[in-house]
């Protein structure tokens, strides 16, 4: 399970009218299964309890009766945590419920306490008696770790107007962490066409086979159009904002905000699901219908797009809320009524997912018309595709700079430089011998290359004043200034440790296994004046690295809450192991750095001692901390701002 997903997994749920309600109570019931068919652990003898893959169901169904009082959110919540822990055996995630719960209402700056949330009274029943009638089944794809509590209120909702839906938890291979690589999504897919398979064989909640509809939710979408292409029975399908859609390019879709599972390169993963013909819009005749967010394109350009929806030759419909973010396509930010704005797009999204539904499934025409019409006539609505500019399509001309970084004075070379372009997500740092080897697209030819090195006044230059040369050589003079020089006598001295000390297994933040110059860290507050600092804590709970890793730590002072100067005069490098967790103290004493000001303390990763491969990833600790987490994806890149989540660092101090 996945951070990441966790905040896609849970931020929309609220009563809402729908239309064409069958008046049905909507029941509950879990599912423990095992597909027999499918190894799920390798290496594991037929007794061992992860040998087969396991496949939980989580079903929402009808029933003219009601008994009994209704579930709260947090019993649909502790299914995650007890799948979380049966699906592996060697991470203990017991306790994760009332840590998310807490996380969430944290980030939707809400004054409450986590346990706020898993009180909150839904409208689903366990074990009520299931209807007589016959009626559609809904598939339900649920995001990247993501189940369904994540858009529990359309679910029930969709049961109350005479829907049996299933919700498919998204959950890969073992250790049960799903990623973006094809063999984890076809996982959901694969759990989807069992599921189905064992509903008929069981002749269970009076399903019709011939009416199936699925919906789907940001990565649950991709496996949703999978699922299509393979049974092409399905009638219809939604997709809340679905990755079968993908804007290539999107930096901001690589997660920072995850566990140990993430950290691949999307775009790479993603074509080679779109090349191995999984998809295939083109040739299906099943209705569709796509919601699309509104501030996917707000930072970045893409390179190009796969468009599901102008694919689609059947009966398909768009619609956009521009006002609108990811995360408002699950149902907790509406749920505990964050904002008018989450509270309304849900709605919306509710009322139309489910007169669609009652369209393509029960013949309902004139029902979902009419929301259609109300719905396209209001402000914040478009019904015009995302249009990519000609010029956003890079020319496909790359330009490889290789060079050198040497000190002004001595010319000895600059070990871990930073090498960039100024604001953009493109760098790399130097090597032992100040070598740098860097790929800039032509397109940049125009933009500014920044060169840095702690203790050193910084470089910059047009790219293309210097792309036409063989090799780079450049030389950075010193810095004059030094920390101030302070002695703190033994008599009264204080000691306190200032920053995040969390030690979360749950929560945590990371760097892919290529990102060289990447950077995270949080603003501390200093009290006293002068402080000195004794030691810097932090801890990692997850490491799949191959190689060890090099991280320089840095302290910044502060203008407008994010990062300035580098106040530090010399690198201080921090080594850690391939595989290497827990905590991690660095003494420097030895340092004598003074802090007067407030500062932003970060680790960038500088050196990889090795090879590392795809997927493999480290992650520090995450936990509330109202200042947030600083981080940027390269060097020279702009830092940008996480939220209310703070990385789990601190330092020692004496005052």
């Amino acid at each position: 399970m996945t951070l990441r997903t966790a905040l896609y997994l849970l931020i929309l749920l609220i009563p809402m009218p729908i239309f064409g309600q069958d008046n049905c109570y909507a029941g509950f019931m879990s599912l423990t299964l095992s597909d027999t068919s499918r190894l799920y652990k390798p290496a594991t003898r037929e007794n061992d309890r992860l040998h087969y893959r396991p496949v939980d169901l989580d079903i929402w169904y009808p029933s003219s009766k009601n008994k009994g009082e209704p579930m709260h959110f947090g019993e649909l919540f502790t299914l995650f945590e007890q799948r979380a822990v049966a699906y592996q055996d060697n991470e203990d995630y017991s306790g994760i419920t009332n840590e998310l719960a807490q996380y969430y209402v944290a980030e939707l700056g809400l004054g409450m306490n986590g346990q706020d949330l898993l009180h909150i009274v839904t409208d689903s029943y366990v074990d009520l008696p299931v209807d007589n009638k016959q009626h559609p089944i809904i598939i339900y794809m649920a995001g990247l770790n993501g189940m369904g509590f994540e858009n529990y209120k359309v679910l029930e909702k969709l049961a109350q107007s005479g829907f049996v839906v299933v919700s498919i938890w998204s959950v890969g291979q073992y250790p049960g962490n799903m990623t973006n690589e094809m063999k984890d999504m076809m996982e959901q897919v694969y759990d989807a066409e069992f599921a189905l398979e064992y509903l008929k064989e069981k002749e269970m909640f009076n399903i019709d086979f011939d009416k199936i509809g699925v919906l789907g939710c940001s990565w649950g979408g991709m496996g949703g159009g999978v699922l299509l292409n393979r049974n092409p029975n399905i009638k219809a399908m939604v997709s809340f904002d679905g990755s079968e859609s993908h804007y290539f390019g999107d930096i901001n879709d690589r997660n920072l905000y995850a566990n140990e599972a993430d950290g691949q390169d999307n775009d790479e993963y993603i074509n080679a699901i779109h090349k191995a013909n999984l998809l295939n819009p083109e040739s299906l005749h099943t209705a569709y219908l796509y919601f699309e967010s509104g501030d996917k394109l707000n930072e970045f350009v893409p390179t190009a797009v796969y468009d599901y929806y102008k694919k689609s030759n059947a009966e398909k419909y768009y619609l956009r809320f521009t006002d609108s973010r990811h995360e408002d396509f699950i149902c907790i930010p509406s749920v505990l009524n964050a904002s008018d704005a989450s509270v309304n797009i849900y709605t919306d999204l509710t009322n139309t997912a489910l007169a669609f539904f009652n369209k393509i499934l029960k013949s309902r025409n004139s029902e979902f018309n009419q929301v259609w019409t109300d719905l396209i006539t209001k402000d914040n609505i478009s019904i015009i595709p995302f249009q990519m500019e000609k010029s956003s399509t890079k020319s496909g001309l790359k330009v490889q700079l290789s060079g050198h970084i040497v000190d002004a004075r001595s010319k000895t070379p600059l070990q871990y430089a930073n090498i960039g372009i100024l604001d953009r997500e493109i760098g790399t740092v130097s090597d032992d011998q100040g070598k740098f080897s860097l790929t800039i697209e032509k397109e940049y030819e125009n933009d500014t290359l920044k060169i840095s090195s702690t203790g050193y006044k910084p470089s910059k230059m047009l790219i293309k004043d210097i792309t036409t040369r063989s090799a780079l050589s450049v030389a950075l003079e010193e810095e004059t200034n030094n920390l101030d020089e302070v002695i703190i006598t033994a008599k009264g001295v204080r000691k306190q440790t200032l920053g995040n000390k969390t030690k979360s297994r749950f929560l945590s933040a990371g760097f892919r296994y290529n990102q060289l110059g990447a950077e995270m860290g949080i603003k501390i507050n200093i009290r006293k004046k002068p402080t000195m600092v004794e030691a810097f804590n932090f801890n990692i709970p997850h490491n799949r690295l191959s190689a060890g890793a090099v991280f320089r730590l840095n302290f910044y002072s502060v203008e407008d809450n994010r990062p300035l100067d580098n106040i530090l005069t010399k690198n201080i490098l921090i080594a850690i192991e391939p595989k290497q967790t827990g905590l991690v103290t660095v003494d420097l004493k030895d340092y004598g750095i003074v802090l007067r000001d407030d500062v932003i303390v970060m680790l960038e990763w500088v050196a990889s001692e090795g090879k590392n491969h795809k997927g493999e990833a480290i992650f520090f600790s995450l936990g509330l901390l109202g200042n947030g987490t600083m981080y940027k994806e390269s060097s020279q890149a702009k830092y940008k701002k996480y939220g209310s989540l703070g990385v789990g660092f601190n330092i020692e101090v004496s005052y």
